[in-house]
């Protein structure tokens, strides 16, 4: 199987259609339509179910992905090592994390990095937590940093943990003096939080509820970074992983309140990467460094 026929089939698996593949690759449709048609008469079955919405992997398609995913790694990971022979001199690295993550630390962890190895580029991908492992699965992304319930099943971890959440306020705010708040303090003042299906809010409304305490958020946002003005120009709130903002508390922008409830409030963070790729050389070292960047386990 040519490595062009895997990537136009994983590009249709993705996106639903040829015409959308199509778009992504700048490839006409005719192409990418010949080369599935060329894959299902080598291998002698339909790898797409054609349904009314779009194409959708057979079961025999979700075996060659799986597949196709590990021979396209491999074909990336020769052609990095053969260009780093010389040494930790050029490479790619591509991370996908949450934005809680993309704020301050990971591009701090990446300026620090390229300070030391100037001709290693990154490309950053902020998403999901549910999006970031995909990406991961996928060989789309080299590390995926985010936020996790439950300990991930399809990728291999290369850093684990569990981190409680903070109350991030203004400095002046009236409980910026506190050493700890509880979830009824929180909710006795203006609050910006992020929306109900995300891992912050599923462990805050459990604790809540645990306690008998309602929060009602004067301002949702799926982005983070738009809580951020509300908490610096209100009497406001928000909450986040412990380690989210380390820049911004360092330079005093705010205040990280530790916050008591009756049931935990951690969330579990990993670091992934995709299962039996050995990685590059140049990723493996920036891994090094973000793993060195966080919390020591148990901490």
């Amino acid at each position: 199987m040519q490595t062009t026929a895997l990537r136009y089939f994983l590009a249709v698996a993705r996106d639903g259609t040829i015409a959308a593949a199509s778009a992504r690759l700048n490839v006409a449709p005719s192409a990418i339509s010949r080369q599935i048609a060329n894959l299902e008469a080598e291998l002698a079955c339909l790898l797409f179910e054609r349904r009314p919405r779009g194409m959708v992997l057979s079961q025999a398609g979700e075996l060659l992905a799986r597949h196709a995913r590990q021979v396209l790694a491999s074909a990336e990971q020769v052609v990095t090592e053969i260009r780093e022979l010389e040494g930790l001199w050029r490479g790619l690295v591509r991370v996908a994390t949450t934005e809680a993550f993309a704020i301050d630390l990971v591009p701090s962890v990446i300026a620090g990095f390229h300070a030391r190895h100037p001709g290693i580029r990154f490309e950053l991908s902020v998403l999901p937590p549910s999006q970031v492992t995909q990406r991961v699965i996928q060989g789309e992304a080299d590390l995926g940093l985010t936020f996790c319930l439950d300990p991930s099943a399809d990728t291999a971890v290369a850093y684990r943990n569990s981190l409680d959440m903070v109350a991030l306020c203004a400095p002046d705010h009236p409980l910026a003096g506190q050493t700890v708040i509880g979830l009824s303090d929180i909710a006795a003042h203006p609050v910006a939080l992020l929306p109900r299906d995300t891992t912050l809010r599923t462990i805050l409304d459990a604790a809540c509820r645990a306690e008998g305490i309602a929060i009602e958020p004067a301002f949702t946002s799926n982005a983070l970074s738009a809580l951020l003005p509300f908490v610096r120009l209100t009497r406001g709130l928000t909450l986040m992983s412990s380690i989210a903002l380390p820049d911004h508390v360092g330079r005093g922008e705010f205040v990280a309140l530790p916050i008591r409830s009756r049931r935990s409030l951690a969330r579990g963070i990993e670091v992934q990467t995709m299962r039996d790729r050995p990685l590059p050389r140049a990723v493996q070292a920036f891994l090094t460094a973000l793993v060195a960047a966080l919390p020591r386990v148990g901490e």
